[in-house]
């Protein structure tokens, strides 16, 4: 992406994991119109990767127009506000082919949204794929799990060493799919030269702590597709027992220089 204020490069992949037969993540970025998506299907047999895939689709698809008429001076609806809008179009679709198709009954699936217009970001989800932000060398989650888990430790009746072992880990309390009417937690931020945003799926945070993902991004943040591979072969050395999905985007000042000949070879030896 290319305006007055930032270029984007961005990069987005997905892992089965060493347990799951099926990748039921799917993930997508796009830097000229500035978005990245995480969205970690569920339910039904083998759906999830439907419901994932609905998503993202979705917003792929419909997202480009939208922004096309805010670059252009259409300042209403605003960016989160058509970005809800889509997301409960997906919604709505993913519920009616769950109703349509017996196969596909209960499925639905998380979603992280990351983006950006002018000088700020637009944060969307629901569920517990994540988005964390890198800034100055410290990681911060940017994200509140839709999960019982959480819902548990935040009111006292478990300590967080004991979610770290729980059963009830991957239960969600909220999810795109599960009725007509999907509540999307929304958030706004200013964004900075040097920023790095990444959106994952739980497949990563369940196998790989914050301090570890900290240190593989600040490392590699100029080589986003090995720090990606990085962060999945990290969390399949761990077990890998979910799918894993990683978004990264490094926010740039629109008159940074592209990695030169060094840079490039420096990522080369790193590989």
């Amino acid at each position: 992406m290319n305006n007055e204020q930032f270029r984007l490069e961005a990069v987005a992949l997905s892992d089965p994991g060493r347990m799951r037969a099926v990748n039921e993540d799917t993930a997508a970025v796009d830097a000229e119109f500035g978005f990245a998506i995480v969205a970690d299907g569920m339910g039904g047999h083998n759906a999830g990767n439907i419901a994932s895939r609905i998503a993202v689709d979705t917003l792929r698809e419909r997202l480009p127009v939208k922004i096309q008429h805010f670059r252009a001076g259409a300042r209403q609806p605003r960016p989160h506000q058509f970005a809800e809008q889509l997301i409960g179009e997906a919604n709505r679709a993913i519920y009616t082919t769950a109703l349509s198709h017996s196969d596909c009954q209960g499925m639905g699936t998380t979603l992280a949204l990351w983006l950006l217009h002018g000088r700020h970001a637009a944060l969307l989800h629901i569920g517990d794929s994540r988005i964390y932000r890198l800034r100055s060398g410290q990681l911060q989650q940017l994200t509140r799990d839709d999960s019982l888990l959480r819902d548990q430790v935040e009111s006292g009746l478990i300590s967080a060493a004991e979610a770290a072992t729980s059963h009830n880990r991957h239960f969600v309390t909220r999810a795109l799919g599960q009725s007509l009417q999907a509540a999307v937690h929304i958030h706004e931020e200013e964004v900075r030269a040097g920023d790095v945003y990444l959106l994952c799926s739980d497949g990563l945070t369940d196998m790989v702590g914050d301090s570890d993902i900290e240190l593989i991004v600040d490392l590699l943040k100029t080589n986003l597709e090995l720090a990606a591979q990085h962060l999945i072969q990290l969390a399949n050395d761990h077990g890998g027992t979910d799918n894993i999905s990683v978004a990264l985007v490094r926010v740039l000042g629109a008159d940074t220089a592209k990695p030169g000949l060094f840079s490039r070879l420096l990522g080369w030896l790193k590989h």
